[in-house]
């Protein structure tokens, strides 16, 4: 996230790269220990911009967050590739395979079936949400073991919370979202102004 923060920066936003230990620590405990850190924020608001499981570490943290008053604002979050329905490359992992259990705990709280974790977290509201997409634009994506376009890990239609306020695809991998200057500039003009300047479909320009 490197890259992003640096256009953040740029931007005149003052700016946090929150670190966290995704292949050790569960989900519910990372929401919570980002729950604990925002809070002892001194700010009246804060965005966030996250990108693939760090969707789910922000909405793990509202488990938490909800009914705290002293919680700054949450004003707009931009989420990256994020698996807000489950990460199809999940599904493909066995947790009673060793091998697989070196990944850690979260990647089978990230399959796509509807029991998982990630279709039990809250969902945001009252929060202006932009999703970035990838995608390859074909019938078969960057992983050809996925059914479908993905972006290498995750489906396009598997990103969507069904209430975002904007959103806006490229095609490019899961990594590349956040390498590529596009859709790093996308990332500023949705904490600016609630809205991507690009509507990829049909082509069209928004502005």
């Amino acid at each position: 996230m490197h890259k992003v923060e640096k256009k953040v920066k740029k931007a005149g936003f003052e700016h946090e790269n929150y670190a966290y230990p995704g292949l050790m620590v569960d989900l519910d405990s990372l929401g919570y220990l980002l729950y604990q850190d925002v809070k002892n924020e001194a700010f009246d608001s804060v965005s966030f911009v996250t990108h693939s499981m760090g969707g789910l570490v922000f909405r793990s943290m509202l488990k938490f967050s909800g009914m705290d008053a002293d919680l700054p604002f949450i004003y707009r979050v931009v989420m990256i590739a994020p698996p807000n329905q489950g990460a199809a490359i999940a599904d493909l992992f066995d947790p009673e395979k060793k091998l697989n259990k070196f990944l850690g705990p979260n990647v089978q709280r990230m399959q796509t079936d509807s029991g998982s974790f990630v279709n039990t977290i809250p969902y945001p509201y009252n929060i202006e949400i932009g999703i970035i997409i990838g995608c390859r634009g074909k019938d078969i994506g960057y992983n050809v073991f996925i059914e479908g376009d993905n972006d290498g890990l995750v489906k396009p239609e598997h990103t969507l919370l069904g209430n975002e306020q904007d959103t806006i695809v490229f095609k490019l991998d899961h990594l590349a979202l956040i390498r590529r200057r596009k859709p790093r500039k996308e990332v500023v003009e949705f904490l600016k102004y609630g809205t991507f300047h690009y509507v990829k479909t049909e082509d069209r320009r928004r502005k």
